[in-house]
């Protein structure tokens, strides 16, 4: 016995009174829970799709799909950080190492060269704040246009929001922005300042325009139904 298309819109409803609000996680447990029914009806046919739904349910004990979600978004934050990582150390290897060590010189250069150095820092903690917001943002439009498109979310364009979970670490650069004690700005600090604010800077990009870009390709490619502008 197969599954009628009825019955697997059912399952999909079924998630969602559960509390699963993506359209890609849902899909996935829609397969599984598919899967199980099928293999009980073999066992005994008798079973109604409703006493066959409800075991398979159990399997998942008392918090219900919960659990599954958790470990779902666990596993795309490490690979979206791994996939930034893979980025971002390009940046290490010629010739893009060149750029890299151009751009820390630059800033390194500017930065020991004003006689106040807030004519630097203020410009760079305007950019370290503004960037993110400014991608959160449109990343936010995108996301509601597509649900407005397809009436489905998608756990991948909330793990592309947070950036696999890095957003929450975006304040370093402002934490450290404001520094003014002579004793503190030694050529070595500025130095050390110049190296930590381009790296900073690099993995916002590798983040919002390379990692984001490629893997919203991908899940378009695994998932037809998902819609991206």
């Amino acid at each position: 016995m197969k599954l009628t298309d009825s019955q697997i819109q059912q399952l999909y409803t079924f998630t969602q009174k559960h509390f699963v609000e993506y359209y890609d996680v849902q899909t996935e447990l829609v397969d599984h829970l598919a899967n199980g029914i099928e293999n009980q009806w073999k066992n005994n046919p008798k079973l109604t799709f409703n006493e066959a739904l409800e075991f398979e349910f159990k399997k998942f004990g008392i918090c219900g799909f919960s659990d599954v979600i958790e470990e779902k978004t666990k596993a795309l934050n490490k690979h979206y950080r791994l996939l930034v990582w893979r980025y971002f150390k390009e940046f290490f290897k010629l010739p893009k190492i060149i750029g890299t060590l151009f751009l820390i010189w630059s800033y390194y250069q500017v930065l020991i060269g004003l006689n106040n150095r807030y004519w630097i820092l203020i410009p760079t903690a305007i950019l370290v704040l503004f960037v993110p917001i400014w991608a959160v943002y449109k990343q936010s439009r995108r996301i509601k246009a597509i649900k407005q498109q397809t009436n489905k979310k998608w756990l991948f364009d909330n793990i592309s929001l947070q950036l696999g979970g890095m957003v929450h670490f975006l304040n370093i650069g402002l934490q450290v922005s404001f520094f003014n004690y002579s004793t503190i700005w030694s050529h070595t600090f500025s130095l050390v300042f110049s190296i930590g604010i381009v790296l900073f800077s690099l993995a916002l990009y590798v983040a919002i325009w390379i990692v984001s870009p490629k893997l919203r390709k991908t899940i378009a490619l695994q998932h037809p139904d998902y819609k991206f502008a």
